[in-house]
């Protein structure tokens, strides 16, 4: 089990580890001293192998063609795989979404943890602030996009594919090629619309991306480079078409208040 290759010391019982719910790992005193990386792999492959069946950097995985030898999607080999996922601009799909979302881990945040923090919030990148003063989702689009698609830095637009659409910020920037977009995942819902097909104001992308996994033995989400596009929105329209969602208890240092997020019983 996990907890006996933790590194915690053999000391310490898992049941002793349960009731204690945590355990502080102290700095080693020789830490300084402890070579960098694969270093000692790099100057004594032999003496200090590494963690796989041969010991060595392998470039064909034995344990996965010994293990799923029927996995034509994650093989033993990594190459390009032009199936299983059809999120591909050059598919029938992409003449509907043409844009990639690149979709990274968050910078001011670890998914959803910190994205109430004031200081964080205060930074021009971490949040865009929109003409109804809530704080969007930063959505980087090329200037050669933004052009076409007549967006300007601070305007809102509705990222979107059949599985739904989020709301974000506009930030255009030469720091994303011509067809792709950025937005962080991991940001909090707010959601205006639930369900399939539904609509959140908080960006939360990660309620539109794929729901498959990336292979029918690896349960990994696909959370970054699918298929969606953008339109420019007029949020004072959809305020109006959902008062109740755009009425919560809302502030722009923090974003949604905990009594907005309270369901009242009867």
């Amino acid at each position: 089990m996990g907890f006996d290759t933790s590194g915690v010391p053999e000391d310490l019982t898992f049941e002793e580890f349960k009731e204690k719910q945590s355990y502080v790992f102290p700095t080693r005193e020789d830490w300084k001293d402890i070579p960098a990386g694969m270093r000692e792999f790099h100057d004594d492959p032999e003496g200090h192998p590494l963690q796989t069946p041969s010991g060595k950097m392998e470039y064909y995985s034995t344990t996965l063609a010994h293990h799923f030898p029927n996995d034509k999607i994650r093989g033993p080999i990594p190459h390009w795989i032009d199936e299983g996922h059809q999120e591909r601009q050059y598919l029938e799909r992409g003449r509907k979404y043409p844009f990639l979302i690149v979709s990274n881990h968050p910078h001011f945040r670890v998914h959803a943890q910190h994205d109430d923090v004031t200081w964080f919030r205060e930074i021009e990148t971490c949040k865009v602030t929109g003409p109804d003063g809530y704080k969007y989702e930063p959505v980087w689009v090329n200037p050669k996009d933004a052009g076409m698609l007549g967006l300007e830095t601070g305007d809102i637009v509705k990222v979107y594919n059949e599985r739904g659409a989020v709301l974000g910020g506009v930030m255009v920037t030469e720091r994303i090629m011509p067809g792709v977009v950025l937005q962080d995942h991991g940001a909090r819902c707010d959601t205006i619309v639930l369900g399939e097909g539904g609509l959140d104001r908080g960006g939360a992308n990660n309620l539109i991306a794929p729901t498959a996994t990336t292979s029918k033995n690896a349960h990994g989400e696909v959370t970054s480079g699918f298929l969606v596009n953008i339109e420019k929105v007029d949020v004072f329209a959809l305020a109006q078409q959902y008062p109740e969602a755009f009425g919560r208890t809302y502030e722009p240092d923090c974003g949604l208040v905990a009594e907005a997020r309270i369901v009242k019983g009867e």
